[in-house]
């Protein structure tokens, strides 16, 4: 699980406008874009642009990574179409280089059906239970941002959230717990920031928020995998 939610969410075969507060959009909706740079070992190997759009009945997210691993030149897109309490009802993710590749997760009826290509140009499926519709699809970094999203902080305390990585056709879960508040400066004014500790069972994934739900920072120390705002 700690290679498939890092390598691979980086695709290191492991939110584009500055980051910008949720605004007021059309009909009623709430917009929230950003660009991420993504850093391994304090060396910047690329960048993640994403935008998340709701309204009071659906929610869809989308983001475009290109990064640079070992020399190659990895670029990735999302789309992913969710309900308005964040089950999600269906997921694309598209590798176009180094190759052409792809995974489409469709979501009902409590089931995950993934389809993606076959080395002969065939498509394949395999199906996946969430009796509930209760999971998280982690593809890309903004994912991480729905996942905090799961989180009850009226309740507090360790919550477990299940997860499913559509790159691995891998499905799991991950810890979720507030580890604390502390004021810091955001685009120059203080405000509260959330530190979550997203555990898996063989890796800790660090996750700093606004109460707004903007990434600050996010850290993976096992991979050498840090997630900043591109200012």
């Amino acid at each position: 699980m700690r290679r498939a939610l890092i390598l691979a969410a980086a695709a290191a075969v492991v939110l584009a406008p500055p980051l910008v507060p949720v605004v007021s959009g059309q009909g009623g909706s709430q917009t929230q874009k950003g660009r991420l740079r993504v850093l391994r070992h304090g060396q910047p190997i690329g960048t993640e642009s994403y935008e998340i759009t709701a309204t009071a009945t659906e929610m869809q997210a989308r983001g475009q990574l290109e990064i640079q691993v070992e020399g190659h030149t990895i670029r990735q897109s999302a789309l992913q179409l969710l309900s308005a309490d964040l089950s999600p009802r269906q997921y694309e993710l598209r590798m176009d280089a180094p190759e052409k590749t792809w995974r489409r997760v469709d979501f009902s009826g409590g089931k995950a059906t993934a389809r993606y290509p076959l080395p002969d140009g065939k498509e394949d499926t395999q199906e996946f239970e969430f009796p509930d519709g209760r999971v998280t699809v982690l593809g890309l970094y903004h994912d991480f941002l729905l996942l905090v999203r799961r989180y009850d902080f009226a309740q507090g305390g360790p919550q477990t959230v299940r997860v499913f990585v559509p790159w691995g056709l891998q499905p799991g879960e991950a810890t979720l717990e507030l580890k604390g508040v502390k004021t810091e400066a955001v685009d120059g004014a203080d405000q509260p920031v959330r530190e979550m500790l997203i555990t898996t069972p063989d890796n800790q994934i660090q996750l700093w928020v606004t109460e707004s739900g903007r990434l600050v920072r996010l850290t993976a120390p096992l991979e050498g995998i840090e997630i900043l705002p591109d200012h």
